[in-house]
């Protein structure tokens, strides 16, 4: 008989040189899950979790674990905006809690962190994400919106083995916005000229030129060019991954050691990404009652990012570069673009930054156990993070046709920047944990303090006027021009918490939490909130007249909570704020001296204290066909109290508007999980889905609007609601700039004309207005967000594919997708060409265009309004892998345990609504990218 957690149990006879696969039980696997400050069976909670072994996520390609759980849980939301693998992805828990910090409490091993990603993907044994009031108040202050536990793995007793792991990707952008070419421009651009008021359709360029223009430029490209910018960026790159791990133990000492090593480039040159990842647990059974853990991490990483030209970012600089501008002379020399805006001579001789990060996270943690069923720990856990940055912007010359040089347009000087960044926490935890099972009560209690302080501080130094260009060091720069900066700050909390858990029969289930929190934030006699919670349980499975058949379990699960947020600002938001600066003051000489100012700038009210969400939530866990299938619900309500808002306030009291706690908001919504998992003789499979959906609204905002990106938050509306202009559509041609009855339509601007967007009058006053005709638009948060897989796996062979996406989400065309011409010179997207109101089209083939006229008048055609939101909803195929294992008996021959080589394609791209050649995940920075990967796993 063969049993392991997480296994279905197998019995089999014995045999020689046995080789024993077990399946995966997923109800099993979930007998024992961390909980705060312990762990418990999953069935005795009665709190709304859920999880994520390592198994899902062995076959994700990413450099960073927060990306890693994009699809993989209901009611926890990861979203990516580029696809730099140096930025983290955002995530959040079952939606807004609050309009300040919204992101998760992150705890690795018992312990809070700076950021999910100091974790490498391969040493996540499982992630658990407490998602309401009863199983995350045990974190108190810090659990407003979520907890997310991630557990590393450890060895085991008398299991000895050296593993490698290896990837080699080829990766390409999953969308690429496309360009007008050079006779596509001119003709645009004599449509914007003629629309704002030219008298001639080719008042910039005779139709002649344009029809010869594609000649000439064979003929004599320098003088004539016809540059695809974007043809410059490469069409893919690459990336490699290397794991080590090296694991074994006895009953006294067991460690395990992992090295992961991370390498990748970017589309375009100058620009590379290396991490390199090293962790160390240990376990130490010192006696039959001490146990001790110590454990180290050890991060680092390197960028390097080229400067783009004129203030653009790299890949701005390709999208915004005119055709009409050449890249290079047909010498091969680097051309002067537009008055030296050469992007790719930015690339090549403008420098950039080049950013080193380290990390150092460690765990002491001792345990003792002086009787059985008690067990009190004491953890010192110190962290330690410095950045340190080096930015050369370096001057260089790029050749004119006429063959002057001149200086690229923002490199005329050879600057230095650096930075030194860094920042130290300690968190000390002593805590007890007692379980005690009579018959068929079962009782666990958990008691406990901790201590959490943080620090960090930050300084830059600058010279300019450099002579070289290859010597980046301070001292060699002119002290005539030199400028330094720096800050630093702190903030601490002290916490006691306890926790009790009951369970009769593993039917009727209780559980009850409470956690006190003081922290620095605060002023005294507002520092300290305690936030309690309370669940219950009853799993009717368990009961002796509930007869199983078709439904093998079902549990159902209520709770409500208190949950707290202190991450609200600033270190101290109850203190008032002073700027210093400089003051000339006349002396006695009849000079001038300067001397230090200093005044205040805010009013701070000193009664600011803690955000407080309370949770109310209901669930239900089922399994079918003796529990193959599986179903879990979640309904959940949350109201958000005394957030920080910022008040109205006097001018003439001289500073500016202080905060308080003032405003609240409520979210509701639901999550659902559903899998199966079976297997006929040697063929096993399995399917898992999960949706969820929420809705934040505002409540109390005192009388306040908060308008920030085109979005609304008041009031009433949704949180980041979309605000602007209701479109009537694109007025078609003269005749419609009256109404039936002759009445002249309201318009935006004076300009206002065929071609433009009509937009409507809400207040009927004649005009179009932005305080009275602008009106909230709709939801801008996601909707209805989705994930699953599908696996199989047949003797050797394995299978697994994997999907996520969003049922709906109101999403908008943002202005650089539809902005051409600006001042003139920048490029005209594709998405315009032959699909916008033109002057040279018909009434019918207008009436067929998407977009408005191209023009100056951009106050009209880039307002906010509904004419540039559509439904964003997407699908995305994450991962498809084929794997194969070579066989034991082959592989033994050579020493090895087991040695299986891959296939998988990742991040594949999107099924969508948008614009082709955009991703609706992308924001800004570095593509989206898609990989292909082919990897082997070894092991000795």
């Amino acid at each position: 008989m063969i049993s392991y957690i997480g296994c279905t149990t197998k019995e089999i006879p014995v045999s020689d040189n046995m080789e024993i696969t077990l399946e995966d039980n997923t109800l099993a696997l979930d007998d024992v899950v961390v909980i705060g400050y312990g762990t418990a069976r999953k069935s005795d909670l009665t709190g709304s979790m859920t999880q994520v072994g390592s198994d899902r996520l062995k076959d994700k390609v990413t450099a960073r674990l927060s990306t890693a759980l994009q699809g993989e849980m209901s009611g926890v939301q990861v979203t990516r905006s580029n696809g730099d693998p140096s930025q983290s992805a955002t995530i959040r828990v079952r939606g807004v809690t609050t309009i300040s910090t919204n992101d998760p409490l992150v705890i690795i091993d018992g312990v809070p962190a700076r950021s999910i990603d100091d974790v490498s993907t391969e040493d996540v044994e499982s992630i658990q994400v407490l998602k309401d009031a009863a199983s995350a108040s045990i974190y108190g202050s810090r659990a407003a919106a979520g907890v997310i536990l991630i557990t590393t793995k450890r060895a085991k007793t008398n299991e000895f083995s050296l593993s490698y792991n290896m990837e080699y990707g080829i990766d390409t952008p999953t969308a690429m916005p496309k360009f007008g070419n050079a006779v596509e421009w001119m003709t645009g651009l004599n449509e914007l000229k003629y629309n704002d008021g030219a008298s001639s359709l080719y008042s910039a360029y005779t139709q002649e030129f344009i029809e010869n223009y594609a000649q000439m430029h064979q003929a004599d490209p320098d003088s004539y060019p016809d540059t695809n910018w974007m043809g410059y960026l490469k069409s893919s790159k690459h990336h490699q991954k290397h794991t080590i791990g090296l694991t074994g133990g006895t009953e006294k000492l067991k460690t395990n050691l992992s090295l992961s090593y991370y390498d990748t480039e970017a589309l375009y040159e100058g620009k590379d990404y290396q991490k390199l990842n090293v962790r160390v647990n240990n376990d130490y059974q010192i006696n039959n009652w001490i146990h001790a853990n110590v454990d180290f991490n050890v991060v680092y990483s390197r960028t390097n990012t080229p400067f783009g030209a004129n203030e653009y970012t790299a890949l701005e600089g390709f999208t915004r570069r005119a055709p009409i501008y050449a890249a290079y002379w047909s010498d091969g020399s680097l051309a002067d673009a537009k008055d030296g805006d050469n992007q790719l001579a930015a690339l090549k001789y403008g420098g950039g930054t080049k950013g080193d990060n380290y990390i150092l996270n460690s765990k002491f943690q001792l345990d003792v156990t002086p009787f059985k069923g008690l067990t009190i720990s004491a953890v010192i856990a110190p962290n330690k993070a410095f950045y340190k940055g080096k930015t050369f912007r370096t001057k260089y010359k790029v050749r004119r046709l006429n063959g002057d040089m001149i200086y690229g347009t923002g490199f005329g000087s050879t600057d230095l920047t650096e930075t030194r960044n860094d920042n130290y926490s300690l968190t000390k935890q002593f805590f007890a944990n007692y379980k005690l099972r009579l018959d068929h009560h079962s009782f666990s209690a958990m008691a406990g303090y901790e201590d959490y302080t943080y620090s960090y501080e930050n300084e830059s130094a600058q010279r300019n006027d450099y002579s070289l260009n290859n010597f980046p060091y301070l001292d060699l720069g002119s002290s005539d021009k030199q400028y330094n900066s720096g800050g630093a700050g702190h903030n601490a909390y002290r916490s006691v918490f306890g926790r009790i858990m009951y369970s009769y029969a593993d039917r009727y289930l209780l559980q009850a939490n409470v956690r006190s929190d003081g922290s620095s934030r605060f002023a005294k006699g507002h520092r300290w909130g305690t936030f309690p919670s309370v669940s219950a349980g009853w799993v009717i499975s368990e009961e002796p007249w509930f007869k199983k058949g078709t439904l093998s379990y079902l549990k159902l699960r209520a709770s409500i909570g208190k949950l707290g947020n202190e991450r609200i600002g600033s270190e101290f938001p109850y203190q008032a704020l002073l700027t210093f600066g400089t003051t000339y003051l006349p002396n006695s000489t009849g000079g001038v001296d300067a001397l230090q100012s200093a005044s205040q700038i805010q009013y701070a009210f000193n009664d600011i204290t803690w955000e407080t969400t309370t949770t109310y939530g209901a669930g239900a866990d089922l399994a079918f066909f003796s529990d193959r299938l599986r179903f879990s619900f979640d309904y959940y309500y949350k109201k958000t109290t005394d957030m920080l808002l910022e008040i109205g306030f006097p001018s003439y009291f001289g500073y500016n508007s202080p905060v308080n706690n003032v405003a609240d908001m409520h979210t509701r919504g639901w999550d659902v999980e559903l899998s199966w998992r079976d297997h006929i003789g040697d063929f096993s499979y399995g399917a898992n889905f999960n949706i969820s959906d929420y809705r934040s609204k505002m409540g109390y905002m005192a009388d306040k609007q908060v308008i920030s990106d085109n979005k609304l938050t008041e009031e009433g509306s949704y949180y980041n609601e979309w605000y602007g202009y209701r479109n009537l559509g694109i007025i078609l041609n003269e005749a419609a700039m009256t109404d039936a009855d002759g009445t002249p339509i309201a318009v935006l601007t004076k300009n206002d004309g065929p071609g433009n967007i009509r937009y409507a009058d809400i207040n009927e006053d004649g005009n179009i207005t932005a305080s009275g005709d602008r009106v909230r638009l709709g939801n801008s948060m996601p909707e209805l967000m989705y994930g699953g897989s599908l696996w199989a796996s047949w003797k050797d062979f394995d299978f697994n594919l994997s999907f996520q996406g969003i049922g709906h989400q109101l999403a908008y065309i943002k202005s650089s997708w539809v902005n051409a011409y600006e001042y003139q010179t920048t490029s005209i997207p594709e998405l315009l060409v032959n699909n916008h109101w033109s002057p040279y089209n018909t009434d019918e083939q207008n009436a067929q265009m998407k977009y408005p006229k191209l023009t100056s008048n951009t106050a009209n055609t880039l307002a906010m309004s509904d004419f540039y939101l559509f439904n964003g909803a997407y699908m995305r195929i994450k991962n498809i892998t084929l794997g194969y294992t070579i066989p034991a008996v082959i592989t033994s021959k050579f020493k090895v345990k087991k040695l299986r080589v891959y296939f998988s394609a990742s991040d594949l791209p999107a099924f969508s609504n948008y614009p082709k050649g955009y991703d609706p995940e992308y924001g800004s920075g570095d593509y989206l990218l898609s990989s292909y990967v082919f990897g082997f796993n070894i092991s000795l």
